[in-house]
This record gives structure tokens, C-alpha cells and sequence, in this order.
């Protein structure tokens, strides 16, 4: 599936400046309303695992930072941010807050930095008007830079943001019940264009990919994914040359933020605040354990996994925190675990390579 190769990003992103007028946006993970920056003619282009070397960022970190962080302040040290016209940082855990604060406070940047505060579990009543609140912040701040705001427009926003959202959850149904003839690295590679790509250009990707794609999924052994992002993709190529079939995933960048449920309601606002309450349990939003478990055994259930392995960044707090209490759940009701420690863009080490294929063997 040539076709479904992701543009280069460089040659992508200036076109949009240039072609189209955007305005870019360096945005870090994981959940924002990208509806938002949209409808003010700015493209978000999100900073999770970029391939570079890290020579700068280690001087402004503790050694035990996620690469996740370590890596986004590497290329804006690097100098590959300067193309942005600003940033907007999430407050998904402590490790991106503290990188906020030395991106904005301590570099000298002459970009403007954004910041958009979720709450976290338990909800409140409060929790919503708080979020609401939040929405129009980010929206008059911006408006200093972009322009007012048209309602309209943001309307029509949210809306494909839904559509987006359906045809990605129908990809995923389609997988799940064996409908779907990809490879685990293509699914990924397509779905992940998301990151940068205008809607513009990603919805019509995703009715391609989605129309070429049905079809019997190869017969062998089914498990679900979960973790920050799928990286090292080379666990996903080892996957495929097992003829094992990723039949769901509960990755942070995916499914976790992506599978939302359409809100009905007319308010542009009012629809992302529903959105951003309808998203899966996560450890970023300090979900409780036991509905992660029960959403987890869940997902087992509907796929018919046979085997859950789960892609740890290494010092990602929020989600070690969590780990160990879930895999024991789900070892006694009798679903097999893997937990791989993995740093970013590392490749696939022999050891690594070994367990995968021994864990594997026994749920095969």
C-alpha cells in the first residue's frame, strides 16, 4: 500500500504555510482541542517521538525525564521548531509541565507558548463548567495572534473532527472483528498522519484507506497493545512476520483520545467539552484503576485477544503507576501479559526481539 506513505513532514508543513496561509503550531501530547486551532486557520502539528539524536536537552533534564519529553525539547534546541509560529503544551503529566516552564520561561524564545489545562478524574459538575472555561481561554488568547474567532467556522470544525472520529472508529471496529486487510505497521502509519496532517487532507486519507482496506484479516493469534504511542515501530513489523494480528490497542496517541463518542450538542463549546468527557479512561486524566481495568477487559472481551503487551516509555510515571495492578488483574482472569521498557526510536533489540516472540509462541 505505497500509496498510503506519509507525505515528507518538512515538504508538508511549508506548503501549508505557504500554499494555504496556515499558521503552524508545535502542540505536545496528548489531548487538546485541535478543533480549536483549526478553525483559526492554524495547523497542529504534534510533537510525540521526532527521530533525532538527543545532544542538547540532556543539559536541561533530570536523567530519569521520558523521551517523550526529552525528544521535543531536543528539536527545539535543535532549531526544528523555528518553522512554528507558536506552541501549546498540554497539562498532560508533571514531566511536560516542567517542560513548559523551561521552554517558556528559560529558553529566550521569541514564539509564543499556549498552555490548556484539562481537569482530572474524579469529575465534578465543576469539572465541566472548569473545562468550558478552559476552551474559551485558549480561544481569546489565541485570538491575539490569529484573529477573532468565527463561530461558524469552529461549528463546521467540530463537526469533521467527528467525522474524523467515526471513520477512524469504524477502521478500528473493522479490525477488531477480522474485517480489515492491513498490516499492524500500515494501520499505524496511516492513522498517525493525523499528527500533522490538515483534516482537510487526513479525512479523505482515512475513506481511502478505509474503502481499499476491507477485507478477511489473515488468520493467527490476536492481542491488544497499550502504552504512550506505538514506538519502536519495529515491534509492529516483528508482530507482522509472526502472523499475529493487533486486534485493538489502548495506546495514549490512538484510540485513548481519538475513538470519542459525536456530541448533539449546537454549541461549538459545549460539543468539545462532551467530547473531551467521553474519552476512554487514561492515566493522564488519573482515570481510577478499576475503570481502566474494567475498560480493558472490555476491549479482551469484544476482540477475542488472547494476549495484551504493553509498550512502556521508560519514566513514564503516569503510566507505571497503573501498570503493575493491571497486569495483575488481568493475569487472574487468565489473559497473558507482556511488558516491554522501551525507549523512543530505539529499534528492536535482540533481547527484545526474543521475548516478543516467546510470548508469542504461548499464546499461539
Amino acid at each position: 500500500m505505497t500509496r498510503f506513505i506519509p507525505r515528507p513532514r518538512k515538504e508538508y508543513l511549508r506548503q501549508q504555510k505557504e500554499t494555504h496561509g496556515r499558521h503552524l503550531f508545535g502542540v505536545f501530547p496528548a489531548q487538546y482541542p485541535r478543533e480549536i486551532l483549526w478553525a483559526m486557520n492554524a495547523l497542529p502539528v504534534e510533537i510525540w517521538d521526532p527521530p533525532l539524536e538527543v545532544i542538547h536537552a540532556n543539559a536541561h533534564l533530570q536523567p530519569y525525564i521520558c523521551s517523550v519529553v526529552r525528544l521535543g525539547l531536543e528539536l527545539i534546541l535543535q532549531g526544528h521548531g523555528n518553522r512554528m509560529d507558536g506552541f501549546l503544551f498540554p497539562h498532560t503529566c508533571d514531566s511536560i509541565q516542567n517542560l513548559a516552564s523551561i521552554v517558556n520561561d528559560y529558553l529566550g524564545l521569541s514564539k509564543p507558548c499556549y498552555f490548556f489545562y484539562h481537569p482530572k478524574a474524579p469529575y465534578r459538575p465543576s469539572s465541566r463548567l472548569f473545562y468550558l472555561q478552559q476552551l474559551k481561554d485558549l480561544t481569546a488568547n489565541l485570538e491575539g495572534q490569529l484573529g477573532p474567532m468565527d463561530l461558524k467556522e469552529l461549528k463546521r470544525r467540530v463537526e469533521q473532527g467527528q467525522k474524523i472520529a467515526a471513520c477512524l472508529g469504524e477502521l478500528y471496529r473493522l479490525r477488531r472483528d477480522g474485517k480489515l486487510l492491513v498490516s499492524n505497521q500500515e494501520f499505524y502509519q496511516v492513522i498517525r498522519q493525523g499528527e500533522y496532517l490538515h483534516p482537510d487532507d487526513f479525512l479523505p486519507l482515512l475513506h481511502e484507506f478505509l474503502e481499499s482496506s476491507r477485507g478477511e484479516s489473515r488468520a493467527g493469534p490476536r492481542l491488544i497493545l497499550s502504552g504512550v504511542l506505538p514506538n519502536p515501530p519495529e515491534i509492529l513489523t516483528l508482530l507482522d512476520e509472526l502472523a499475529v494480528r493487533v486486534a485493538d490497542d489502548d495506546f495514549l496517541s490512538c484510540s485513548r483520545r481519538l475513538l470519542v463518542t459525536p456530541s448533539e450538542k449546537e454549541d461549538p463549546f459545549e460539543a468539545l467539552m462532551e467530547t473531551y468527557f467521553a474519552m476512554a479512561p487514561c492515566t493522564t486524566k488519573d482515570s481510577p484503576l478499576e475503570e481502566r481495568i474494567r475498560y480493558l477487559k472490555s476491549k479482551i472481551r469484544k476482540s477475542g485477544a488472547r494476549g495484551m503487551i504493553f509498550y512502556m516509555v521508560k519514566y513514564c510515571e503516569p503510566e507505571l503507576f497503573d501498570v503493575p495492578q493491571v497486569v495483575k488483574e488481568l493475569k487472574n482472569e487468565g489473559v497473558a501479559t507482556l511488558v516491554l521498557d522501551t525507549e523512543l526510536n530505539q529499534g528492536l533489540s535482540g533481547q527484545m526481539r526474543t521475548r516478543v516472540e516467546a510470548f508469542v509462541e504461548m499464546i499461539g
